[in-house]
């Protein structure tokens, strides 16, 4: 399998601070990969037809322009290349949807997308729409959280890496090493235990410290074959944690001092389950760091 190097990287905008980071990171990452960066706004037919004139000069000049201002303002100086840009404007009655119709029409590698933007009826970048465009589209989605703390870091130097050893979570792994590679990241590899908590009705033990300790002894075989087949040449940590895995996974990366965390969106079934979408959806509401998440190579869950 070729290195993960996205050639072609869409980011939905709808002139948000929060958009203006996912457009900024998003162009950081574009410069890095020599990518094409397509900047698409969705215009969703049933909003408000009453649009702000702020909005409306933001969209103006959106449309006008050979390329967004903030990637005018970036390239201002000769400092950086210029980025291929190409913008798009599209009316859609739904924002998800027409997002990822755009992926399949543009054959994008990679969303770049901010996980909050403006409110009511004319939001496009709320944390649903955000969740929808993770489950439904074939292509990885790297989301950038609000606030954060300028886009340069994005070039990741500690990325944690979340694995429940199902086939989605390995190509996460595998996206994550290739990424490694590229910036010279480390890699904290982590496994969540879930704990199983049965009501007392059921007058039903805690599992053996025996047991426990067996279960805690595979899963760390089981993490330390995983690195040594999918991040040869990186620095790579390996961890078993107990807790519930979309809020323990966002804590520890911030304890680890991790800027971004990769996960697959689907993953083990029944009580083997661990990266189900909604704790992809958990990871990313709780998340200070930007999160890639992968879903499987044919986009089939």
């Amino acid at each position: 399998m070729s290195p993960f190097a996205p050639s072609r990287i869409l980011v939905p905008v709808d002139f948000s601070s929060t958009s203006d980071q996912a457009l900024d990171v998003a162009a950081r990452l574009a410069r890095t990969f020599d990518a094409d960066l397509d900047v698409l706004h969705v215009q969703v037919i049933l909003e408000d037809p009453h649009m702000d004139d702020s909005r409306q000069a933001a969209l103006d000049r959106f449309m006008d322009a050979d390329a967004p201002r903030h990637l005018e303002a970036m390239e201002a100086s000769g400092e950086r290349p210029a980025v291929r840009t190409h913008t798009h404007l599209v009316r859609g009655i739904s924002a998800s949807e027409t997002i990822v119709e755009r992926v399949a029409h543009l054959r994008t590698e990679l969303v770049v997308m901010g996980t909050h933007g403006r409110r009511g009826l004319r939001h496009l970048l709320l944390g649903s729409v955000a969740e929808q465009v993770i489950r439904t589209a074939p292509v990885p989605v790297l989301t950038v959280p609000p606030h954060l703390i300028g886009a340069e870091s994005l070039t990741p130097r500690r990325v944690l890496v979340a694995t429940d050893f199902s086939p989605c979570a390995r190509r996460a792994g595998t996206i994550a090493a290739d990424w490694a590679r590229r910036f010279e990241a480390s890699c904290h590899l982590v496994h969540v235990v879930e704990p199983v908590v049965y009501p007392e009705f059921y007058a039903v033990d805690a599992l053996p410290e025996s047991q426990s300790g067996r279960v805690r002894e595979r899963a760390e075989q089981a993490l330390a074959a995983e690195a040594a087949a999918v991040f040869s040449g990186v620095s790579c940590a390996t961890e078993v944690i107990e807790g519930r895995p979309g809020t323990t996974l966002a804590a520890r990366a911030a304890a680890a001092g991790c800027d971004l965390i990769v996960l697959g969106t689907r993953g083990l079934s029944a009580l083997k389950h661990l990266l189900l979408g909604s704790v992809a959806g958990e990871v990313i509401r709780h998340a200070e760091v930007p999160v890639l998440t992968v879903r499987t190579s044919n986009g089939v869950d």
